[in-house]
């Protein structure tokens, strides 16, 4: 065969291409365009083009590397840790990569990954990183060594190193020699911890994680199935949450109840277990246990009295005997439990129902209603949430229903209130009021953390305008304000938001039609002891607070505190009354003479028979002092200190 020069340079052509183009892999692409959005700055885009091109190549230990210091830019220390990490896994030979992740692990609280790092390090072959690393370590070391050495020695020189005294010794040393990876010593100290206070659930799982470090998983699996029949809710989900998903056998509930002795519910469902094997000895001397404990234990001695006085079936017929199984036995003794009113005991059966039947729903919706009764909304609004799931229509209405009741602001809902005020000070007619609905959010578990709503105030009087020395004074905006607003959910009582719209003046005394109108700002409240519509009479104290931003008043910032206290007498089931005193204080940035006043006096609040229950009417007979420069007014001279008596209702209602 004979080769023409042009078809051989048109096969070298073609080669050529074919190497070059065998050479592209998968999310090169994104991770070219990553480099050319860092070579910008675009810190937010550079990092999605690196994610996208790292899920197709994550064995790239360059660039997770280049995708740490890319977030590390911008601020994200605790991604870029894991990218440290990633890179180092996927080059173990890279002491750079390493490095960085040992100083982030620190910063980012992880003293004890941080410490093994730098420990590894200090002995690598490049002596820059030696001496590095060697520094950081002992910058580490160096003072957990010392702490374990003193509280040893206070401990040695305790009259009593295992007297309840010294469990303070013991925890600090237990927590230090965890730093320190020096496990079976702390280990040591966390059990005599355990010893001293077993009132402390959670120090289970403090057991349970440093044993299953130093690879004892009977030890570990023990601790975890001890905590997670504690009688604190927040510690039994956690310890579940790691427990493996099969039930655990009699052996392993006697090596939990070596651990804690004195767990009831434990030493309860045991007996229950024996029972279902029929080893009616075992399940009888369990019983007695939980009975020598807790001698008030109703469902144990009812169990016991019927064990030893019920004769056993025949051997001969054992299919006439109750397939009884543990599932069964826990979910009808939590009904049970819960019909009585032992809600801890009903908590208990339940949850082993649970483990035993994840998809049962009414169990789920039994544990929501357990747990709401017993105080524990964040437990119970869980179970419902998981309830309302369910394909049984009757228990997912009632698990939606009280999911919601929970859980209010988690679903689109209208808030209405209105206050109508008469006051003697101004001799007008004041109206304050809102319509606030809530928008559904489209982005995932957003509404978690905030919510949108649609809003129309109400902010109004009767006289509109008056005269004083600064010329013509609004007492109110007399306005209806549409708008739309954003607020956070409340946190420890804290409430931010912020509102814009167009206020539209209903009274000719305003220049203009319509303007618009931002405002925002903080809210607390808090309340304490018998306050109005409580069951009982008593004592109380309530104060709100305000930080608020309007654009109407000049930009300026108002501050508002709110302070009532006095005492709730419980009328009849239908009314009450309140005797109080009230303290309010009002300040501004602006130093605006009516945006500065103290005030003070007694007053009263109470809701009659026949009134919807969140229609309250009040009465507040007030002192005020202006703090700043004098209200002026030409009839009634200067003067610094005014009276008002304040008259109105105040209305609330959400749905």
């Amino acid at each position: 065969m004979v080769w023409k020069p042009r078809a051989v340079l048109v096969l070298c052509a073609l080669s050529v291409a074919a190497a070059q183009s065998s050479t592209v892999k998968p999310g090169d692409a994104e991770l070219n365009q990553a480099y050319q959005a860092l070579a910008h700055k675009d810190y937010d885009a550079a990092i999605a083009l690196f994610r996208s091109g790292l899920a197709k190549q994550p064995g790239n230990a360059a660039a997770h590397k280049d995708l740490a210091y890319t977030l590390l830019k911008a601020g994200q220390n605790e991604e870029a840790r894991d990218e440290f990490e990633a890179a180092m896994r996927a080059n173990p030979q890279d002491d750079t990569a390493a490095l960085e992740y040992a100083f982030l692990a620190y910063e980012t609280k992880k003293p004890i990954e941080a410490r093994r790092m730098f420990d590894r390090l200090r002995h690598s072959a490049n002596p820059a990183t030696r001496a590095t690393a060697e520094q950081a370590f002992q910058n580490i070391d160096r003072p957990l060594a010392e702490g374990i050495a003193r509280w040893k020695q206070a401990l040695a020189q305790a009259a009593n190193p295992n007297d309840l005294s010294t469990f303070s010794a013991h925890w600090e040393l237990a927590q230090l020699a965890e730093l320190r990876d020096e496990l079976p010593l702390a280990a040591e100290q966390y059990e005599i911890c355990h010893k001293l206070k077993p009132q402390l659930p959670e120090l289970l799982l403090i057991l349970a994680r440093i044993w299953r470090e130093m690879g004892h998983l009977e030890e570990a699996r023990a601790a975890l199935l001890a905590a997670s029949r504690s009688a604190d809710s927040r510690t039994a989900a956690l310890a579940l949450e790691q427990m493996d998903p099969r039930y655990p056998y009699p052996y392993e509930f006697l090596n939990a109840l070596k651990l804690d002795p004195q767990n009831t519910a434990l030493r309860r469902e045991l007996a229950y277990l024996y029972l279902a094997m029929h080893q009616k000895a075992e399940a009888i001397e369990q019983f007695k246990q939980v009975l020598a404990i807790d001698p008030k234990d109703r469902l144990s001695q009812d169990q016991l009295n019927s064990l030893l006085h019920v004769s056993p079936q025949p051997k001969a017929a054992p299919e006439r005997a109750p397939a009884v199984t543990p599932a069964v036995d826990a979910k009808s003794m939590g009904k049970k439990s819960f019909a009585l009113g032992y809600l801890q005991d009903a908590i208990r059966y339940l949850r082993e129902a649970h483990e035993q039947d994840p998809n049962d729903a009414e169990v789920m919706l039994d544990l929501g209603w357990a747990y709401n009764q017993a105080g524990d909304d964040s437990a119970a609004s869980y179970w419902f949430d998981q309830a309302r799931r369910s394909e049984d229509p009757n228990i997912a209405a009632q698990a939606l229903q009280a999911y919601r009741n929970l859980n209010p602001e988690l679903f689109p809902h209208t808030t209405v209130w209105l206050l109508p005020m008469y006051s003697s000070r101004w001799n007008d007619m004041f109206s304050y009021g809102q319509i606030k609905r809530t928008i559904p959010l489209p982005w995932r578990r957003a509404d978690q953390f905030f919510s949108l709503y649609l809003s129309t105030r109400l902010d109004g009087d009767l006289r509109a305008r008056i005269r004083t020395v600064y010329g013509s004074g609004y007492l109110s905006d007399g306005a209806l304000i549409f708008g739309a607003g954003i607020a956070s959910r409340t946190w420890h009582r804290f409430l931010l938001w912020g509102e814009a719209g167009e206020a539209i003046y209903y009274l000719p005394a305003h220049s203009s039609r319509a303007s618009p109108d931002y405002r925002g700002g903080l809210h607390f409240d808090k309340g304490f002891g018998s306050l109005l519509g409580s069951s009982h009479s008593g004592f109380f104290s309530e104060t709100s607070a305000d930080a608020i931003y309007v654009r109407a008043f000049g930009g300026d910032w108002i501050g508002y505190s709110q302070n009532r206290m006095g005492r709730t007498w419980r009328v009849s089931c239908k009314s009450s009354l309140q005797t109080l005193w009230n303290v309010n204080y009002t300040r501004d940035l602006q130093r605006q003479y009516w945006a500065n006043t103290l005030e003070f006096g007694p007053g009263l609040k109470f809701h009659l028979p026949g009134m919807p229950p969140n229609l309250y009417l009040s009465a507040d007979f007030l002192r005020g002092k202006y703090l700043l420069d004098p209200y002026v007014d030409p009839t009634y001279r200067t003067h610094f200190h005014y009276t008002d008596v304040r008259i109105g209702f105040w209305f609330a209602r959400t749905r």
